[in-house]
């Protein structure tokens, strides 16, 4: 006589390896999205840094501030922002108001405060 029926132990051992790799997927699929979001706020910040590098206006709230002021800080893109400068360092130059200034802009997330990009750049600028 052959049976043709499963028998408990053999159901519900396959319910149980199905199980077991539905949550390794589900849990894969969640892992992937982390690092999707972590990469994604990364090239926001790398982005916001390159935008205060370049032009630290949007940081300024103290019109007293000039365009070689040493610190701003502010939020831009949601994001908190803070930008320094060293000292300028006269170049040798006729007219003696070209000088080099050392930038650093900090980019950190608002919830947490992790630090999310950081940028530093020589910078020639003409002086006032």
């Amino acid at each position: 006589m052959s049976r043709s029926a499963f028998t408990f132990v053999e159901v519900m051992a396959c319910v149980l390896i199905l199980t077991l790799s539905l949550l390794a997927a589900v849990g894969l699929i969640l892992f992937g999205l982390h690092l999707a979001r972590s990469a994604h706020g990364k090239s926001i910040g790398m982005a916001t840094a390159m935008t205060a590098l370049a032009d630290p206006s949007p940081l300024r709230t103290d019109p007293s501030q000039t365009p070689s002021g040493a610190n701003t800080q502010g939020y831009l893109n949601g994001l908190w922002v803070v930008r320094s400068e060293s000292n300028p360092v006269l170049l040798p130059d006729p007219s003696g108001k070209m000088a080099v200034v050392t930038v650093v802009v900090d980019v950190y997330d608002g919830a947490d405060g992790t630090c999310v990009a950081s940028v530093n750049r020589r910078m020639v600028r003409r002086l006032p």
